[in-house]
């Protein structure tokens, strides 16, 4: 029986992976320090196993993955991170990891990483909101290092539509896509955050690896 961590389980996103978390693995949510009282009252009803975590320290990150074998990194960074911010969160990570176990590490991606027809990223073009623009980049950066240099661990990169609909319909159906050459025809699809969590926990239950375009 494989346990899973979740990193920023009382964002919406972490909260709806542990509402819909599978029922035969041990799944713990990864709270801060600074908010665990309130943290662990705005988790779904059952959800009360947590653990402490700072992602800022090396010694809190590899306490907090102790016997656990796979990691959601729900985390997300805002105002005006560095490119290579959600590069190094998963490097720490990595370094953090149970060495007696396999680890597997799962991240809600970004659809600024997305690669448009003409060779631009999402993240470049004008289309692109302003207000995101160093996640956008950031998550094109974590992209491409998880595609070419990661070889210490499992790993799955899922990314939302820019549709990405936090109090949207639970419609109960998701698409699973590829990568590949229409990746820009995604830019017209959209999901829930509901339906987007229930595809990232069906992806964990079944190891997907690699990168994958979650659609409606």
């Amino acid at each position: 029986m494989k346990t899973i961590l979740v990193l920023g389980a009382t964002g919406r996103t972490g909260r709806l992976i542990l509402k819909h978390r599978p029922d035969n693995a041990p799944v713990y949510a990864g709270l801060r320090q600074a908010s665990y009282a309130e943290g662990r009252r705005s988790l779904p009803d059952g959800a009360d196993a947590s653990r402490i975590v700072n992602i800022d320290d090396q010694t809190s990150l590899s306490t907090a993955l102790e016997g656990i074998d796979i990691v959601i990194n729900a985390i997300r960074l805002r105002d005006d991170i560095a490119a290579s911010a959600l590069v190094e969160l998963h490097q720490s990570i990595v370094a953090a990891r149970d060495t007696s176990r396999e680890l597997y590490v799962v991240h809600v991606g970004g659809a600024g990483a997305l690669h448009m027809d003409d060779g631009r990223r999402f993240w470049e073009t004008p289309g692109f909101p302003a207000v995101t623009l160093p996640r956008g980049i950031g998550h094109a950066h974590l992209r491409d290092y998880l595609e070419q240099h990661e070889q210490q661990c499992q790993w799955a990169y899922l990314i939302p539509p820019p549709r990405y609909v936090p109090d949207g319909p639970h419609q109960g159906r998701y698409s699973r896509i590829p990568p590949g050459n229409r990746e820009q025809a995604f830019l017209t699809d959209g999901i829930s955050y509901e339906d987007f969590a229930v595809a990232l926990v069906d992806a964990v239950c079944e190891e997907c690896y690699g990168v994958w375009l979650i659609g409606g």
